[in-house]
């Protein structure tokens, strides 16, 4: 066997530099959710995933950058899942029950929880940070067009300031996350869904009372 198919043989053999940087990145997301930010370092990610710490430095420019890319990989996925369904939403109940879902952890648990924890625990100093927002940004986009559809046919939309609802609901999501996982049987989490469910529904009746066009008496 030449020297050369050896070396091919090798290569295919060993995971591509993306797939490490995966492996690291699920590492560091399964870390997060067992450990907290405060137990999260390079060595107990390498622990968690099998591997020595230094491939984390290898990969990735310090820890920090590490968790960035936790934030973009999420994110990705969340977006990918729920992006298609955020674009169909035609009323505020459709909308409640994606956020609901969303809240639940589909499609995978361990993420919301880990992305919570970091953009919570990121310093406002950091020169990551503003790349960190400008991530998560597109949760605020998706769900403002699905507001000013939902708003479209009442002559109330000009009153609803659709931008800083749509990022109001998106912090407030982002905050739940934070209470439900340090107890994710409270049953004060339920009741705030319930409420909000509520909400949708008074809104959804302010809004049909007043279509677009209607003449006021």
């Amino acid at each position: 066997m030449t020297a050369a198919r050896l070396n091919r043989m090798a290569t295919r053999s060993r995971p591509s530099s993306a797939e490490t940087r995966q492996r690291i990145i699920e590492a560091a997301i399964e870390t997060l959710n067992n450990e907290g930010m405060m137990g999260t370092t390079a060595r107990s990610i390498a622990r968690a995933g099998g591997f020595n710490q230094a491939l984390i430095y290898y990969h990735f420019e310090s820890l920090e950058h590490l968790f960035f890319e936790v934030v973009q990989d999420v994110n990705r996925r969340r977006l990918d899942y729920y992006g298609p369904r955020l674009a169909k939403v035609e009323s505020l109940a459709e909308l409640i029950e994606v956020a609901v879902e969303l809240q639940s952890g589909v499609p995978e648990p361990a993420d919301n929880p880990a992305v919570a924890l970091l953009v919570a625990g990121w310093s406002p100093d950091s020169k990551l940070a503003p790349k960190v927002l400008a991530t998560l940004r597109p949760w605020d986009e998706a769900v403002a067009d699905a507001l000013r559809r939902i708003t479209a046919d009442s002559s109330l939309a000009e009153m609803v300031p659709v931008d800083e609802t749509a990022h109001i609901i998106s912090a407030l999501f982002l905050g739940l996350q934070l209470l439900t996982r340090l107890d994710p049987e409270d049953p004060a989490n339920t009741k705030i869904y319930d409420a909000l469910g509520q909400s949708a529904d008074l809104a959804t009746r302010l809004l049909t009372a007043f279509p677009s066009g209607r003449q006021a008496d």
